[in-house]
């Protein structure tokens, strides 16, 4: 970061963070199918940023190859298999728990990025990665005491997060050739097509949804994902990609102060603990992680989607 950053992007950078904190929340207000919800936000989103996206888009387009179109359908459809199973975990544990575990994502595709390309991590990166795995599986042997719907919703939430690392894995490659609009409004479009044929599929009510729900499903497009990961990338004009990503752990913590806001949620000391662990493990192994990198290229963390 440098020391000529503007003042109003740390001022962009809270209202980021603040956002994206508001998905839970929003998805808590709705009484849609977790695939229903995701369709019609990722839909949204798309129609919203299409204007945007159709200046270059044919230029861009030209420039993909069949399997540049396979690593696409890739990553739509691990977004979509992500929104399934996170939306559907918020249905099951708390906001606390949930967004939690979502915020292990750098630290899966830490291990993705070694399975599939090779590349090599700092032992000390593993050790602080270990320590937030433990954070979060004190969380999650406190939620299976609490019941067996809470454990279930934990594994439901680990899920989505090793599923959109396979979205952020396919993108680190189609980044290359595509700019961050483009390349979003192509796997959103992806992304909504497929949600939609898996509701439709499962027999889902696609429509005569309350206001409320309708209302929701806006609020989600444009809070969470046009002013919190939307603006991220806008940010990577003014920030590192790893300062950015860093911001994530602030998200479960913002989430579970909403979620008592909202719903009056409390929770557990061994909650607490958990999450001392975790966003410890998590800021050091991101700071151990961009110490032992020269680029700036962005990380998993970046373009997560919730």
């Amino acid at each position: 970061m440098s020391h000529t950053t503007p003042r109003f992007a740390y001022a962009l950078l809270f209202l980021a963070i603040f956002s994206v904190s508001f998905a839970a929340i929003l998805i808590k207000l709705t009484n849609a199918p977790a695939e229903v919800t995701a369709f019609y936000r990722m839909s949204i989103t798309a129609v919203l940023l299409a204007p945007f996206a159709a200046r270059g888009l044919r230029a861009q387009i030209s420039l993909l190859t069949r399997r540049d179109w396979g690593l696409l359908a890739i990553s739509g459809a691990c977004l979509a298999i992500h929104f399934v199973f996170w939306i559907g975990s918020l249905f099951y544990t708390s906001v606390a728990s949930s967004t939690l575990f979502l915020s292990l994502q750098p630290i899966f595709a830490m291990i993705g990025s070694f399975v599939f390309f090779r590349e090599k991590t700092r032992g000390a990166a593993w050790l602080y990665a270990s320590i937030a795995v433990l954070g979060t599986a004190l969380i999650g042997w406190q939620d299976l005491h609490l019941g067996g719907r809470a454990a279930y919703g934990d594994l439901l939430s680990v899920l989505g997060t090793l599923s959109v690392v396979g979205y952020m894995l396919a993108g680190q490659r189609l980044r290359q050739k595509l700019s961050f609009l483009h390349y979003s409004f192509l796997v959103y479009c992806i992304c909504s097509a497929l949600l939609f044929i898996y509701s439709v599929g499962r027999g889902d009510q696609l429509t005569g949804y309350a206001g409320s729900d309708v209302r929701a499903f806006l609020l989600l497009a444009i809070i969470p994902t046009i002013f919190g990961h939307t603006m991220f990338n806008f940010l990577l004009r003014f920030f590192k990609a790893p300062t950015i990503a860093m911001t994530i752990v602030g998200e479960p913590l913002i989430a579970t102060a909403l979620a008592y806001l909202f719903f009056g949620t409390r929770v557990h000391t061994i909650w607490f603990l958990g999450a001392t662990l975790a966003v410890f493990g998590i800021i050091q192994f991101m700071r151990n992680t961009l110490q032992s990198k020269t680029s700036v290229r962005a990380p998993s963390g970046v373009d997560l989607e919730m």
